[in-house]
């Protein structure tokens, strides 16, 4: 299963009244269902690119009041919005077949008994397949423990999407941990080992895979880095980074999102769409973005963070932030900043380095001067190249990596880079957003000559 399946997934309620969608989709509120109810229907992969005349399986799980899932795959009504670009089968045997028929978009949706899923966005693609990464960089699991890791893949015209149910799956040692198959990782026996992903000939970097006889239970504390909602050309998103306070792991929390609510949110309430996020290593954060179809021009939000109360908190006051599409101020009730969305601004303020036993090193700080919320780009270094050689987007750097933490406004990340090459008194260039993952107000200052001459 993938990241957006149970086991970490991203999920619509379409049942009922509320928002109505562009698309025509809708959303529940108000009441709490009986649990044996099916509230919502969630396509995975809920956001994918399919390479043209590649195909994929999508499933339909169904989710009741106990957040109990039902596969409800063989027995939903497949349809696309769009089945010149992306077809879905309804046939026997092959319910919610995808093939990639020509380049474009489309919007798949699963239906049963009036109740619709969550769209899915689906981007079939003529471009090359350049990167993969790991969605975490590194994991610790018990004995005995699955956890469901996520696979993320960049093309070569800049579109990003979720890949891991197309990825091959490869650990490095089997007697720590194995594959069950689309990502799910199971501990076998106390060690460390590494894993990583390949497809179509491109493979990932490898992330530390730590298996431990008794997980450890966190005692700290989750709260929101940062929250940001906006509506554009029709699309309403709202963006999360929640952090982990904490010394050791925490698995499988939820994130409630409510939309124009008119009550302030609280544990047991039955949100609008609901998110788990499968696993946040001790002091590292997770990302989540929340899309929907809209003709508002304006909504009203809250995220509630741990709503099912699996983690014991040394606050639990900091889990609830409120906001709005057209507002930004710091200082949400947990404790991060609400943005309304506005236009990041990315640029690289610092190069630096040094070369030493064959290795040259590279300090590279992108600062984030606009607005909005720079949700994760790419940082590239090209080493020992002259200043005549600036570089263009999509290509690859000698090194690079993936930030995937948000970068707020006025906000500097430090990032560290290494090649496997001597050099004394080298030039080389930076890039930050090499993939164009990012909307900016200015596009023209993302890159950096450094000439450690100077």
């Amino acid at each position: 299963m993938d990241h957006l399946r149970l086991i970490a997934l991203l999920l619509a309620c379409a049942c009922g009244t509320g928002i109505d969608g562009a698309d025509g989709s809708t959303k529940r509120v108000g009441t709490t269902p009986g649990a044996g109810d099916v509230l919502g229907i969630l396509v995975t992969p809920e956001d994918v690119v399919v390479p043209v005349g590649s195909a994929i399986q999508l499933e339909a799980l169904g989710l009741n009041a106990d957040r109990q899932t039902l596969d409800l795959t063989d027995v939903v009504d497949w349809s696309s919005t769009n089945a010149s670009v992306a077809s879905v089968s309804n046939d026997l045997n092959e319910e919610g077949g995808l093939q990639g028929v020509t380049a474009g978009s489309a919007v798949v949706e699963a239906a049963l008994d009036g109740v619709r899923s969550a769209p899915a966005r689906i981007i079939v693609t003529d471009a090359v397949l350049v990167r993969l990464s790991v969605g975490q960089t590194s994991v610790t699991l018990a004995v005995g423990q699955a956890l469901q890791l996520k696979a993320n893949a960049t093309f070569s015209d800049g579109s990003s999407a979720d890949a891991t149910s197309q990825v091959r799956w490869i650990i490095g040692d089997g007697e720590v941990a194995q594959f069950e198959g689309g990502g799910m990782l199971e501990g076998v026996g106390s060690g460390t080992t590494s894993a990583r992903v390949e497809w179509e000939g491109v493979s990932s970097e490898p992330i530390s895979v730590e298996v431990v006889d008794e997980a450890t239970t966190a005692s700290g504390d989750l709260l929101f880095d940062w929250v940001s909602g906006s509506i554009d050309d029709g699309t309403f998103e709202v963006s999360a980074s929640v952090h982990n306070a904490s010394s050791a792991p925490v698995y499988g929390v939820w994130l409630d999102l409510f939309v124009d609510q008119d009550f302030v949110p609280t544990y047991g309430d039955w949100p609008d769409w609901y998110h788990m996020i499968e696993y946040i290593g001790p002091d590292e954060s997770a990302s989540v973005t929340f899309s929907a179809s809209t003709t508002a021009d304006r909504h009203d939000f809250a995220l509630l963070l741990d709503s099912m109360e699996s983690v014991v908190e040394s606050d639990e006051e900091n889990n609830l932030v409120e906001g709005a599409t057209d507002e930004f101020s710091s200082g949400g009730a947990g404790g991060g900043t609400v943005g309304s969305g506005g236009e990041a601004n990315l640029l690289i303020t610092y190069v630096g380095g040094f070369s030493e036993d064959g290795v040259t090193e590279y300090w590279v700080d992108v600062a984030n001067s606009g607005t909005g919320v720079a949700e994760r780009f790419y940082i590239d270094i090209w080493h020992d190249v002259p200043e005549s050689a600036e570089p263009d987007l999509y290509a690859d750097g000698d090194d690079y990596v993936l930030y995937e933490g948000g970068l707020l406004p006025d906000e500097v990340h430090y990032a560290t880079l290494s090649v496997p090459s001597a050099c004394d008194g080298c030039s080389a260039w930076a890039m930050v957003d090499s993939y164009d993952m990012v909307a900016e107000s200015d596009e023209s200052d993302n890159t950096y000559f450094f000439d450690s001459a100077d």
